[in-house]
């Protein structure tokens, strides 16, 4: 693959919260290497809990043929110079977008650059599934070649927790799935299941491992957290006393309450009561059920980072542009928790174009630049509308308002009342003018349609249904035995810029 980058401002597709952070370079979670090496410094993780979460990775990974470079990196859990890399996402079928697929290289790549240069440390790739999440609308469907595919069921409950024999019509659509997955779904397992298994078939060797929080054993480690959340709201207490407001809704309790088919939100009145549910608790009953089946409680988005960050032990965290922005604004949490707060690397963010596509960029005479323009600008560009003076108004439009500025400044002799009523005259004439020439320079995109459809047939792959590439198309629409290999190969998430990958 060649590669080639642009800023991230010049695509025009980041929010300016993210593009601020990048400016942050004073910060200490800002993603550089000597950043990663302080935190790494000031991490304080027992070898109780060390040995806690080998055992906990070693029972999850015992129903799979494990890799060797997997095995080793689960024994290098125990030791005390053994650091994680992590990124986290949803259990969208079949990996969902390829920004997934994005994350979990950009955390495999800094893992491995990590320990080669500096060899003292170990450093650990780890995706963590939230196999908790209960939104099945935002995981059931995968896009790829101009089609979207369902998973046609219901679902209440911890998406981790589903069947997958079901997605079994899926494999008798008219598309090319690549045999690891019929092996991951087809198996009878449960969907985190499933993930494990095509994790570990598309990045096994490169030593990533698949976690699943949902553990009985693991969030034992934050029941005073949930006691803290559930019955003493301070979270929320924390929120309303900071200067800043957090980027998604704190509420007073922060944790979900859970069995195999729910996951809904407790609240207080004079009792604790998970809504829609039969359920509802005293004090006394909901701290013992914490203690006795911490299982039980989920944590949402805030308390989901912070339990991340107490029972790995976590350097770094690899996430999306929004992921970025709101861990920024949980600092104040880790810090009254006294948690370690981690570097924030943004992912690798990458358009990948294919041979056939980037002949079309040649022929349509169009930059790399010029890929992140929408769609009209690129029409332009393509018939040279700017460039071409018998292709616009842009002399008539000039000369017009030069003529009516002069207007403007005779009246101003003889009555200055008068000169804001011509100038704004020849405000309405340029707009007026502006409306005209876009219905000529139409008129000249229809006069050219085969080369129109030809900047479709571009706009389409670059941006599917108006959507980003990677935020759009699964690993399908790309996958052969090379294309992990070409990713690792060739992003770096310590590269702070677009990139765009050519086959």
């Amino acid at each position: 693959m060649n590669k080639e980058t642009i800023s991230f401002k010049e695509t025009g597709n980041f929010s300016k919260k993210f593009l601020n952070f990048i400016e942050k370079e004073s910060v200490s979670y800002f993603p550089k290497e000597k950043n990663i090496l302080n935190t790494l410094e000031s991490l304080k993780f027992s070898n109780e809990n060390r040995e806690l979460l080998y055992e906990e990775v070693q029972s999850q990974y015992k129903k799979i043929e494990i890799p060797s470079l997997v095995k080793e990196n689960i024994d290098l859990i125990k030791s005390k110079n053994t650091y994680t890399i992590t990124t986290g996402h949803q259990l969208n079928i079949f990996t969902g977008p390829m920004y997934v697929i994005y994350k979990i290289v950009s955390a495999i790549n800094l893992a491995r650059h990590l320990s080669k240069k500096h060899p003292k440390y170990n450093f650990i790739p780890v995706y963590w599934m939230a196999s908790e999440d209960h939104d099945f609308e935002e995981i059931k469907s995968f896009y790829t070649n101009g089609k979207s595919y369902d998973w046609d069921i219901e679902s209440n409950g911890p998406v981790g927790n589903l069947k997958t024999e079901s997605l079994k019509n899926i494999f008798d659509e008219n598309i090319s799935i690549p045999d690891f997955f019929r092996d991951a779904y087809l198996s009878g397992d449960t969907l985190s299941g499933a993930v494990r298994k095509y994790m570990n078939s598309l990045f096994g060797e490169y030593g990533l491992i698949t976690f699943d929080p949902n553990s009985k054993r693991m969030k034992g480690l934050i029941q005073d957290i949930m006691v803290d959340d559930i019955v003493n709201n301070t979270i929320e207490k924390i929120e309303k006393s900071s200067d800043s407001d957090s980027e998604v809704y704190v509420r007073k309790i922060n944790f979900f309450y859970q069995g195999s088919d729910f996951r809904n939100r407790i609240e207080k009145s004079d009792k604790y009561n998970i809504l829609s549910s039969k359920f509802s608790f005293s004090e006394m009953e909901i701290k013992d059920k914490i203690e006795s089946s911490p299982d039980s409680f989920s944590p949402n988005v805030i308390t989901r980072c912070l339990y991340q960050q107490k029972i790995l032990p976590n350097v770094c965290y690899v996430g999306g542009p929004a992921e970025i922005v709101y861990w920024q604004s949980f600092i104040k949490f880790f810090s009254h928790y006294k948690i370690q707060y981690p570097v924030l690397i943004p992912r690798d963010f990458v358009l990948l174009l294919n041979h056939k596509t980037q002949k079309l960029i040649n022929k349509l005479k169009l930059s790399t630049e010029d890929l992140f323009l929408n769609k009209n600008v690129i029409e332009d560009k393509v018939l040279s509308i700017d460039l071409v003076e018998s292709k616009n108004f842009k002399k008539e439009i000039e000369q017009i308002k030069n003529l009516l500025n002069n207007l403007s400044d005779k009246f101003e002799k003889e009555d200055p009342t008068m000169k804001p009523h011509v100038l704004a005259t020849a405000k309405k004439m340029e707009k007026r003018l502006l409306q005209i020439e876009r219905r000529y320079i139409n008129k000249q995109k229809n006069n050219n349609d085969n080369l129109m459809k030809k900047v479709s047939e571009l706009d389409n792959y670059i941006r599917p249904e108006k959507s980003i590439q990677e935020r759009k198309e699964n690993m399908i629409s790309f996958y052969d035995s090379n294309l992990i290999q070409n990713l690792i190969q060739n992003l770096n998430p310590l590269d702070l810029n677009f990139k765009i990958l050519k086959k």
